[in-house]
């Protein structure tokens, strides 16, 4: 089983939080995880914001990171190419995404997952409209 996951879905392994024992489970039953490169880029942002709003520590900060160094190297990178970025771009007008959604979508797509996991309801609506199986933490 292919199992592509968004940031929203990476970060919940980071972070304990509601919706955090769902995403470790998909992760320890899938056979391979992938997601796009952009991940990385998504997860240290979202992590820089929470420490500045004191949602984590600097301490909990530093700990996240080297946990998500650890994580994508489990991960099956999806490269960001022009052909990807393409189809992100039709994905973001088609089903009104936002830019990074748009580019999971397409990386999602492009490697015919059989499960996408995502906490983004948008993205999370797109890929059903899509045909493929969601997997949504928080259970909307």
């Amino acid at each position: 089983m292919i199992t592509y996951v968004d940031t929203s879905s990476l970060l919940k392994l980071l972070v304990d939080e509601v919706g955090s024992d769902q995403v470790e489970a998909l992760w320890d039953a899938s056979e391979v995880l992938a997601s796009s490169a952009l991940i990385r880029v998504e997860a240290r942002a979202a992590l820089a914001a929470a420490h500045r709003h004191r949602r984590i520590t600097a301490s909990q900060q530093q700990e996240a990171l080297t946990h998500l160094a650890l994580l994508i190297d489990q991960l099956l990178i999806v490269r960001v190419t022009n052909e990807l970025i393409v189809a992100a771009g039709e994905l973001a007008e088609q089903e009104a995404l936002r830019a990074y959604d748009a580019v999971h979508l397409a990386a999602a797509l492009s490697l015919e997952t059989d499960v996408i996991s995502s906490a983004d309801l948008e993205l999370c609506n797109a890929a059903s409209r899509r045909g493929m199986h969601v997997s949504n933490p928080l259970g909307s």
